[in-house]
């Protein structure tokens, strides 16, 4: 026994000099030898690795590599929509925040205006006006009581129809302004702002001079008409029961006392996914390359439960700091218990992916820092708990 035991680690004892020794191939003869050169310790090992299943894949020679495929939230690339969080967004309105307007009849929209404090805080933002019973000109400071234009918490009486906050809320994610009309011509934001008027008062200008700038009678030219009823009827159309999605904007009602209400747009924030600890096996992982130069880097997997391998990440050169996207190739997009690393065609080190230790951002093996990944049957991968232990710990090749 002892016999076949010294035979093995004479067997890897020559495949870590070969590495060692490996000469630079074309695609890396413009890096730097001491860039390349490895250092005393090639191998991170734990003691149990699977030598027989890793040294016999062959990755001096190009191997075609499958598409990769990411399915993740959060950094990975995701296949799915990520859900918005309008109920999130309410609850992170303040109560009252400070108001400066400062340009109205802008080119861009009805108002101009830099909010001072909160959350919200922000210049040059755009607000149009949503009641037509009061006044609002460029002044300030002044104190803005704040709603969500979702929420149902807005004062009785503020304007006549709130249940038409939906197609407002729809126009303002059509990028009108500057837009061309169908039949002509180009939107202003006086053509917006008379449909904003329209669905949510009893009635609308008749004059309309502060849809023009400098004021005059709006009315005068019916094509202006014409292309506030386009928009209008579009909202009427398509903008029932209209709620952002993450990539639009959603409406903030903003009310003063004894001043005009107007409302802005914020953008839609992302729902936050609750992460979970790793359970059923990994299925999807963003490793950080943490070095200090440039290196080819193969990433590969037991496929199934076969004597082969399969590459989720293929002859790829890496610079330090870079991410790498990697996805299980098994039939239930796991990578099984381990992925194995190679660097410069030389096994390097492997990380458990099976959930035994539960891995998530945080953890590591060697110069991989796990980024993100999600496991089978628990989601995304919360932060990584290392156990308490005395042992001194140095990260080494």
């Amino acid at each position: 026994m002892k016999h076949i035991t010294k035979l093995l680690l004479l067997a890897m004892l020559f495949v870590f000099a070969s590495c060692q020794n490996e000469t630079l191939n074309e695609d890396a003869s413009a890096l730097a030898e001491d860039e390349l050169s490895m250092e005393d310790e090639i191998l991170v090992s734990d003691g149990q690795e699977d030598e027989t299943f890793v040294l016999n894949q062959d990755l001096t020679t190009d191997m075609v590599a499958d598409e990769l495929t990411f399915s993740m939230s959060s950094d990975l690339t995701s296949g799915s929509t990520p859900e918005a969080d309008i109920e999130g967004f309410e609850l992170s309105l303040p109560d009252v925040v400070s108001i400066t307007t400062t340009e109205k009849r802008a080119e861009e929209a009805y108002f101009i205006l830099d909010i001072l404090n909160t959350n919200l805080k922000g210049t040059d933002l755009l607000a149009w006006c949503i009641d037509l019973d009061l006044s609002l000109e460029v002044e300030g400071p002044l104190s803005f009581d704040v709603y969500s234009s979702y929420g149902s918490d807005i004062p009785s009486g503020t304007f006549d129809n709130p249940d038409n906050l939906d197609l407002v809320n729809y126009i303002l994610n059509q990028n009108y302004v500057g837009a061309s009309s169908p039949n002509g011509g180009t939107y202003t934001y006086g053509h917006v702002q008379w449909a904003i008027w329209e669905l949510l008062n009893s009635n609308n200008c008749n004059i309309c001079d502060n849809l023009t700038n400098p004021v005059g009678n709006w009315r005068s030219d019916s094509r202006n008409l014409e292309k506030g009823k386009e928009i209008l009827q579009n909202a009427l159309n398509n903008g029932e029961g209209f709620i952002p999605a993450v990539g639009q904007k959603i409406g903030v009602v903003l009310i003063p006392e004894g001043k005009q209400p107007i409302i802005i747009m914020k953008d839609v924030p992302v729902k936050e996914v609750p992460c979970s600890d790793c359970t059923g096996k990994v299925t999807d992982l963003v490793l950080e390359f943490d070095w200090n130069s440039t290196h080819k880097i193969d990433i590969v997997q037991r496929y199934e439960n076969t004597c082969y391998g399969k590459r989720v990440y293929c002859n790829r050169y890496v610079k330090p700091g870079e991410k790498i996207h990697i996805s299980g190739k098994n039939h239930d997009g796991t990578f099984g218990k381990y992925i194995y690393i190679y660097i410069n065609n030389c096994y390097y080190t492997k990380i458990k992916t099976n959930c035994y230790v539960k891995i998530g951002p945080g953890y590591y093996r060697g110069v991989f820092n796990v980024i993100s990944g999600n496991s089978s049957h628990g989601g995304e991968l919360c932060d990584y708990v290392a156990p308490t232990h005395n042992d001194t710990c140095v990260r080494y090749w």
